[in-house]
This record gives structure tokens, sequence and C-alpha cells, in this order.
């Protein structure tokens, strides 16, 4: 009897006991599945953080690409451009050679008095002393006028070369009211004048200028010097717009 009274005290103890230790486990396993859901909500975060970088990556790594291939034709065209413009550069420096020898021989008989034709820089240069007027004048002797018809023939047979004619003196004062930048620039007005009225060579192509006595190309203290830098020069250039287009021929 007293053990049946003994058990009937006892296991109430025991099943309290025993309820305490199942609440503090079931206690304890939800505080450590709270815990892994919040790492597993940390992981998804940061695998999604991750995923949205990789997608970045991508579509810069394609964008890169695009930008490296238009750079890559990019190069290629300007390396056709400039093998095709060296091309046409020394077709033209042929050319401009060529036309500085026939030049040349045409004023060869002008020589005599001066007359000087010279290549350099792909230019072709030619000069005429002072016989071309007569002092403080810018009337074209008739000699003049003969010599420009060479000048007129070689404009005629390279239709592509531009002429730029330019007007010098010497430091003698020029009487009258004008001066030497004047006088300088009306002689090459008149040159101008004769290649296109008398020689019919286009107006677009002809250009004049005056430098007056600031270009010399012999002392001014010698009357030869003086007459030296008494003169007019030619240049003739090649179209420098029709080779930027043969550049950029496709």
């Amino acid at each position: 009897m007293k053990s049946v009274i003994r058990i009937f005290f006892i296991l109430p103890v025991v099943v309290s006991l025993f309820a305490c230790g199942t609440s503090r486990k079931l206690e304890q396993t939800t505080n450590e599945l709270n815990q892994v859901k919040e790492t597993n909500s940390q992981q998804a975060q940061k695998i999604a953080a991750h995923e949205a970088a990789i997608k970045q990556l991508k579509q810069e790594n394609i964008l890169y690409s695009k930008e490296a291939e238009d750079c890559r034709k990019e190069k290629e065209e300007m390396a056709q451009r400039e093998e095709r413009l060296e091309k046409a550069l020394a077709e033209e420096g042929t050319s401009m050679q060529e036309l500085r020898d026939k030049t040349a021989q045409a004023l060869m008989r002008f020589e005599g008095q001066g007359a000087d034709v010279i290549y350099r820089n792909g230019l072709v240069r030619v000069s005429f002393p002072d016989y071309f007027f007569k002092s403080g004048s810018s009337t074209i002797a008739p000699s003049g006028r003969e010599a420009l018809n060479s000048v007129a023939q070689a404009l005629r047979e390279n239709p592509h070369v531009t002429c730029f004619v330019v007007g010098h003196t010497d430091t003698t004062t020029v009487a009258g009211s004008g001066d030497n930048w004047t006088l300088s620039t009306e002689r090459a007005s008149a040159v101008v004048r004769v290649l296109h009225y008398t020689y019919n060579i286009n107006p677009v192509r002809l250009t004049s200028a005056g430098k007056s006595k600031y270009s010399p190309v012999a002392s001014n203290a010698t009357p030869e010097g003086r007459k030296r830098n008494r003169r007019v020069e030619i240049i003739l250039n090649p179209d420098l717009d029709r080779l930027w287009d043969l550049s950029n021929k496709k």
C-alpha cells in the first residue's frame, strides 16, 4: 500500500520533469530551425547577388566583345585607307615629277632669262624673274605671256592640278600711292588673269597672293640681288581633295 502511494506521488513529478525536458528540446530545435532558415535566407540573397553579378558580367562581356570587334574592323579600315593614300601619294608624286620634267622642258628656252622649275615636297615650283614686268609695273611683258602658255599647257594636261601664283618684290619703295604689298599682289593677279582669260584655265584652279618684299631669295643690297627678288612664283599643287576621296574609297 505504501508502495502504491509512493508511486502516486512520484509519477506526476517524473511526468513533469519529462514534459520540461521535451519543451526545452522543442524550443532548442525551433531556435536551431530558425537559425537554419535565416542562414538559408542569407545564402539565397548571396546567391541572387552573385547571379545578378554574373548576368551583368555576361552583358558587359558581350558589349566589350562587340567594342573589340568594332575596333578591329576600324583598325583594318584605317590600315586600308592608309595603304590607299600611300599608293595615291606615290602615284601623285610620280605624276608631279613628270609634270616638273615636262614643264621644265617646255620652258627650256626661257632658262637663259632666269626661269627655273623645281620639284620639292610634292609641289612643282616655277619661278620667273622680273622680265615679266617693267620696274614698278604689273603689266606682263609679251615674253612673259609666251612663257605662261607653257604653264597653261601643263595645267591643261593635268586637270587635277591646282595653281597658286605668288608675287614678290625687292625693298625698293614703289612710286605713287601703292606699296610693295599692292605691287606683288597685282603682279600675281595679272598672271592669274592671263592664265584664265587668255589660256582658258578654269579660275577655280587658280589662286593669287602677294608676299611683298618679305620673302627674298637674295640680298637686296645689290642690283643683282634685287633683280632676283623681283619675281613671280607659280606653284603647281596636287588636288588634295581628290587624294582624300581616293583614301576614303571603299
